[in-house]
């Protein structure tokens, strides 16, 4: 390799995939299959979605930074201790990552569009037709769940790499926009913010029809793409559309979820598909290889007696917040360290209940823990978003999706919204509450023009020299800088401003 140039880098020179499978729960360990073989029967095409598939679980993707990075970006949870420059996780939340940071930036850049290169190889194959062995119905769904994965990558990267879309509607630069496989000598330039969200629907919105309204454990089905559009609409402001995708969800899903209640809340962590699942990223010890690894998302979480991976745990303001209601069940996924006077914590962190047990794994390993991308529960937040902003009727049931929500939570009634009390505040502190540890927090707070504001509890002290205590939603640190590698190898390319 010459250069380093966008994914496409010749890191996605081949199709990593599975074998094909009914299920995640029946896969065997991943082979190869080069983009020059061609996909010429419907189980090569099979093959190769389930490749994409492994492809988004990976680190630098879903397996790591794409899952913690909008939790430490925010306010309730925190890095451990600094690591510097070009080190995992404290570079995000103290904003000062680097554009040369190759585990932080280029890495997180370059896996996201090896999912949208190898998606595109499937789509363009389906498009040549000819495959031996393919009903019309067995394209059309394969096609459909490319689309998502290609459309769900490019989100990611957007909100990685570009300001939010309520910023400035959409006028700044976002990612370069891949459609089709492309030449390695290829020199995109980036397009707006607008372009990229504009993109994004058209692959969800195409590919909606020809989902199984069915469950489909490990896979996108309809209502994972509904749900994916709720969030995706709210980013855009657009509240008619995200209220609608919600909504479609929360009341035609025709009982295939529903939401965790107060019993089960303590118990469903860790465990494979329970009732709120609507996309979850199934994960083995051998598949992706090691499972999510000691350089996983969960593994960043752990409570262990070694402080080499555990590197998030959560604010003195989190736990306060939760501490508000002494009855909530959300207090069952919070522990103190299991090591006494624990000096890998700050020490006014060290009697406090500061690490999150989201992420256990099914066997009391955290590395076999699958990744949830959506839960029914920010479905449900979304709705009452959208109906928030939406306002008269709508606001009205809005409330009443916020409330059914929280009785799941919690028996104190006084915890009930009124409808005087129905405002974003409570919508969001609801947010943090519920979503803590699943990467949302950070982009709900920026799309509704709130500020992320750290208080001070054991914050680490490097964030007075990274002026990082308050980030306001114009503050050009939230994109995160084009890799230098980039910048470098193509032309056309241009840098965040900071």
């Amino acid at each position: 390799m010459k250069r380093v140039t966008l994914y496409i880098g010749m890191m996605a020179a081949s199709l990593a995939a599975t074998s094909c499978s009914d299920s995640w729960l029946d896969l065997n360990p991943s082979t190869s299959v080069t983009t020059d073989q061609a996909l010429s029967t419907l189980t090569d095409i099979e093959t190769a979605l389930n490749g994409v598939y492994r492809e988004t679980s990976l680190h630098s993707y879903y397996g790591d930074n794409y899952w913690y990075y909008g939790d430490c970006r925010a306010m309730d949870v925190q890095a451990r201790v600094t690591k510097g420059d070009g080190r995992r996780v404290s570079p995000y939340y103290e904003y000062n990552v680097q554009a040369t940071d190759n585990l932080n930036i280029t890495l997180p850049w370059q896996q996201p569009y090896i999912v949208i290169r190898q998606a595109n190889n499937i789509l363009q194959r389906i498009e040549e037709g000819g495959i031996e062995g393919a009903a019309d119905e067995d394209l059309a769904s394969i096609k459909a769940e490319a689309l998502v994965l290609r459309g769900l990558a490019l989100f990611n990267l957007t909100r990685f790499f570009g300001m939010p879309y309520m910023y400035d509607n959409g006028a700044s630069l976002g990612v370069p926009i891949v459609t089709s496989p492309t030449d390695p000598t290829s020199a995109p330039a980036r397009n707006t913010v607008a372009e990229c969200y504009g993109q994004v629907v058209a692959d969800f919105t195409e590919a909606l029809p020809d989902l199984t309204r069915e469950k489909a454990d490990g896979y996108v089905n309809y209502w994972a793409a509904q749900a994916l559009l709720s969030r995706v609409y709210l980013d855009m402001g657009e509240y008619q559309a995200a209220w609608d995708a919600a909504t479609d969800v929360i009341e035609n899903n025709g009982g295939l979820y529903h939401l965790y209640t107060q019993s089960e809340y303590a118990a469903v962590w860790g465990q494979d598909f329970q009732s709120e699942s609507l996309f979850e990223l199934y994960i083995t010890m051998t598949e992706p290889a090691g499972g999510t690894g000691g350089e996983g998302a969960p593994m960043v979480y752990a409570n262990e007696a070694t402080f080499d991976w555990n590197n998030l745990i959560l604010t003195e303001d989190y736990l306060d917040l939760l501490e508000q209601d002494p009855d909530d069940v959300r207090h069952s996924v919070t522990v103190a360290s299991v090591t006494p006077d624990n000096g890998g914590l700050p020490e006014a962190a060290r009697d406090r209940k500061v690490f999150l047990t989201k992420f256990p794994g099914k066997t009391g390993n955290p590395q076999d823990n699958d990744i949830c991308i959506i839960r029914l529960s920010e479905v449900y937040l979304n709705a009452a978003e959208a109906g928030f902003h939406l306002g008269g009727s709508y606001a009205e049931t809005g409330r009443t999706y916020l409330n059914d929500l929280i009785s799941q939570r919690t028996p104190n009634t006084g915890m009930q919204v009124s409808t005087a009390g129905f405002t974003i505040d409570r919508i969001l502190e609801e947010v943090r509450r519920e979503l803590v540890g699943e990467g949302q927090v950070f982009f709900d707070f920026l799309r509704n023009g709130k500020p992320i504001v750290r208080n001070k509890g054991w914050h680490l002290v490097t964030l007075d020299t990274s002026d990082a205590w308050t980030i306001q939603p114009n503050d050009l640190r939230i994109a995160l800088p084009i890799p230098q590698t980039e910048i470098d190898a193509n032309p056309n390319m241009v840098q965040n401003p900071r």
